[in-house]
């Protein structure tokens, strides 16, 4: 194993890495403005997937010349629904971590006010392990 592959190597010479304060304010304004936006998202979702479930109808009864058809056309609007939806299950992802940094910052912020029984109880709960 070369040196600079080696623990003790890393420890001295790599970058350490400033961490960076989590803005909770404007975290929470993020996801608050995500989630008055959520609406808008999944109607059209909504929408779509209603056409979807029509093509598929008339798919099972189509006529085997219009199968080509309509299959397009299915291609088409699974393409519309998948990018629809890649973006909104961005969003949520990234809103997602957002919650879990601004309360990992709450329980930096307990522990340094010494609330050490609100930190022992919120660390043995499942939700706040970010397992999810």
């Amino acid at each position: 194993m070369p040196v600079y592959e080696k623990k003790w190597w890393k420890k001295l010479f790599s970058k350490k890495e400033p961490k960076t304060k989590v803005d909770v304010l404007k975290n929470t304004e993020a996801i608050t403005e995500f989630l008055s936006e959520i609406n808008d998202d999944t109607k059209g979702l909504v929408e779509k997937l209603n056409k979807l479930e029509e093509l598929e109808k008339e798919f099972l009864v189509a006529k085997p010349s219009l199968i080509p058809i309509n299959l397009e056309t299915q291609a088409k609007l699974l393409d519309e629904i998948l990018q629809h939806y890649e973006g909104f299950q961005n969003d949520a992802d990234i809103n997602g971590l957002r919650v879990k940094m601004i309360a990992q910052e709450f329980l930096k912020r307990a522990a340094a006010a010494g609330l050490k029984n609100i930190i022992t109880e919120k660390k043995k709960d499942h939700k706040w392990q970010f397992q999810w």
